[in-house]
């Protein structure tokens, strides 16, 4: 459901806003999307208690310069609607929708190994070069045994396991004797 909602507020900003002051409004989101991360701020942005104007006193106080009218505006609509908990996925959705409009993807490295540097640029070159769009690649330390690349906005998984790799070679030695 807040799937539809963040789409909809998305493709609104996306008519309302140009060039600059999408640039702008980019900014102004990612500072909001971070502030959400702290518990303090996600629990008094989702509390039914606090008010909403002192709720929208909070989020422009995260900002020391003067903001655009027409991102006040969003804001203040975001929350009478009581909608200022979608702001983190508002600002992914329309990062996404004008990464996409560039041409820009944006993917994951899961590993438990250690990746260098250079061969996460060596990654970004393939992968680039592949889909002719210019791809950047962030590095994830997990449980993954082996190497996963996930661009999801290309919907393009690419994995080798080695757990799959023992479990395959396992089975063609089976059927082999």
């Amino acid at each position: 459901m807040s799937g539809a909602i963040v789409e909809k507020y998305a493709k609104a900003v996306m008519s309302e806003f140009k060039d600059k002051e999408l640039d702008e409004l980019l900014l102004d989101l990612k500072t909001i999307s971070l502030a959400f991360k702290e518990d303090k701020f996600s629990s008094l942005i989702n509390s039914p208690i606090v008010d909403t104007k002192d709720k929208e006193h909070l989020v422009m106080s995260l900002f020391s310069k003067k903001t655009s009218q027409k991102f006040e505006n969003l804001l203040k609509l975001l929350s009478q609607n009581k909608r200022l908990n979608l702001i983190p996925d508002l600002f992914e959705r329309v990062s996404s929708i004008l990464r996409t409009s560039k041409n820009k993807f944006k993917g994951v490295i899961y590993s438990n190994e250690d990746l260098a540097k250079d061969q996460i640029s060596k990654l970004e070159s393939i992968f680039s070069k592949k889909f002719d769009a210019d791809i950047s690649l962030d590095f994830d330390k997990g449980d993954y045994s082996g190497v996963k690349v996930d661009l999801e906005e290309l919907g393009v998984e690419i994995s080798f396991s080695m757990d799959r790799l023992k479990h395959d070679m396992s089975d063609y030695i089976l059927k082999a004797i």
